[in-house]
């Protein structure tokens, strides 16, 4: 547990919206470490392929992209005023520590009127993006000089260790995944395995899939499995709305999800005794599954979750058996399927 707290704090604190950030260079220097050749790719995403005995091979992907914002202009005492990308939310927004990726890495807070000035209308409703913009304290010359617009904005990369083995950051979304994926490899590379493995961190899939299309067209994989994050519990949702932290990962159950995959996911978490909820999807899943599930003749895909509570926020929290449980869980899939 050690080495995947390590690793996880890694991931959560590296940057990476779009193509911009250092989150790949994290990712593949951890693969090389443990002797596993690594490659960052044109599209932005970080592959690498661990090859089995025979001719069959797995697409394992979990998204190293988060979500952000970049910057769209600043006014002459500058501040400095942004636009999503991916699924912001901006009842979240005001007073947030965020980290923009300029010339040099610079950090700001997320101003907003203060109450005493807003209308009784507006304290009651929230504030729209045009009114809210990053301060960082310094003078106008400086913010232009090292702030370009598009350059881009996350929270602040904090890492709390909470009671037991949880753990708060922004980008649990999918950097639990990424951790999950990683851990899988290096188990995966002690020991004799039927299918080529081909590991992808993929860029992009908080707004476009882009990894997950591109390289599932290119490679020549004959099953996906997909490791991302699902709801954590939250109060006033109804059973299937959320899932339990501590209570291992899910298993998605669908009509895209291939009952032969699923069942052997069951069957594996069984024999291993890993804890499992099954998570129901009624249609497209959200995920990267639904670019690599309907590409070329359509590439049978399930999908693994682990619970996040108060996800696209700055303190998203998981755990960290689920994480290992999710690892386990694959390795043991993959030494059968």
């Amino acid at each position: 547990m050690e080495y995947l707290d390590g690793l996880l704090e890694k991931l959560t604190q590296g940057i990476g919206v779009g193509y911009t950030g250092n989150i790949r260079t994290r990712i593949k220097e951890e693969l090389e470490a443990l002797d596993i050749n690594a490659e960052i790719n044109p599209d932005g995403s970080v592959t690498a392929l661990l090859k089995g005995s025979e001719n069959k091979s797995l697409f394992l992907a979990c998204h190293l992209d988060e979500i952000g914002y970049i910057v769209s202009s600043i006014d002459e005492v500058g501040r400095i005023y942004f636009s999503p990308v991916g699924g912001s939310d901006i009842r979240l927004l005001p007073g947030q520590e965020v980290v923009i990726s300029g010339k040099v890495e610079l950090n700001g807070y997320v101003g907003v009127r203060p109450p005493h000035l807003l209308t009784p209308d507006e304290r009651n409703k929230v504030q729209p993006l045009d009114k809210l913009f990053v301060d960082i304290g310094l003078p106008a010359d400086y913010v232009k000089e090292n702030v370009q617009i598009g350059d881009v904005i996350t929270f602040s990369n904090r890492y709390y260790k909470l009671n037991n083995d949880l753990r708060s950051a922004k980008s649990l979304d999918d950097r639990a995944g990424v951790a999950c994926g990683i851990l899988v490899l290096k188990e995966l590379a002690k020991t004799a395995h039927r299918v080529n493995v081909y590991f992808v961190a993929t860029n992009q899939e908080e707004f476009t899939s882009l990894g997950a299309r591109v390289h599932s067209y290119r490679l020549p994989v004959d099953y996906g499995l997909v490791v991302d994050v699902t709801f954590g519990e939250y109060p006033g949702l109804r059973e299937g709305e959320f899932f339990a932290l501590n209570k291992g990962p899910t298993i998605a159950r669908g009509a895209t999800i291939p009952e032969k995959l699923y069942n052997l996911l069951i069957e594996s978490a069984q024999e291993l005794e890993i804890p499992y909820q099954v998570e129901p999807i009624t249609g497209f899943t959200g995920t990267d599954a639904d670019a690599i599930a309907f590409n070329r003749e359509g590439i049978p895909t399930c999908i693994i979750g682990i619970p996040v509570r108060y996800m696209h926020s700055p303190v998203e929290v998981v755990a960290l058996k689920d994480i290992e449980r999710s690892a386990r869980l694959i390795t043991g899939f993959i030494k059968k399927l």
